[in-house]
C-alpha cells in the first residue's frame, strides 16, 4: 500500500463513522471527527501532490466515493440543524430565556 491509498482509506473510515455519529445523534463524535478528517485532507493533499500522476489516476473513483459520502454527511447534519434550530426556535416562542430559574423550577411571569 501506498501513502495515497492509505490515506483515502483512513479518510474513508472517518467518513463512515461520522455518518454513524450523525444517525446516532452523537454530537461529541460528530465534533471529534470533524477535527480527524481536517487532518486527514492536510496528509491527502500531501500524498496527492507526491503521488506520481498514475496512482492519482487510480485513486479517482474511490476519491469520488468519498466526496460522495462527505455531501451525504452534510446533508445529515443541515437536516439535523435544522430540526434543533426549529426546536429552539419554538422554546424562545413559548417563553423567552428566562422562564426557568437556576433551581429549574417555573418562574411566575407576575
Amino acid at each position: 500500500m501506498n501513502a495515497l491509498t492509505d490515506c483515502i482509506g483512513h479518510i474513508e473510515r472517518a467518513l463512515h463513522d461520522e455518518t454513524e455519529a450523525l444517525i446516532a445523534g452523537d454530537a461529541d463524535r460528530v465534533a471529534a471527527n470533524s477535527t480527524v478528517k481536517g487532518d486527514l485532507l492536510r496528509r491527502f493533499t500531501v500524498a496527492m501532490n507526491l503521488a506520481p500522476p498514475e496512482e492519482r489516476g487510480r485513486a479517482t473513483r474511490r476519491i469520488a466515493l468519498a466526496r460522495e459520502l462527505n455531501d451525504r454527511n452534510a446533508l445529515l447534519l443541515a437536516a439535523r440543524y435544522n430540526a434543533v434550530r426549529a426546536r429552539a426556535e419554538a422554546l424562545l416562542q413559548m417563553g423567552g430565556p428566562a422562564t426557568y430559574g437556576a433551581d429549574g423550577r417555573l418562574k411566575s411571569s407576575y
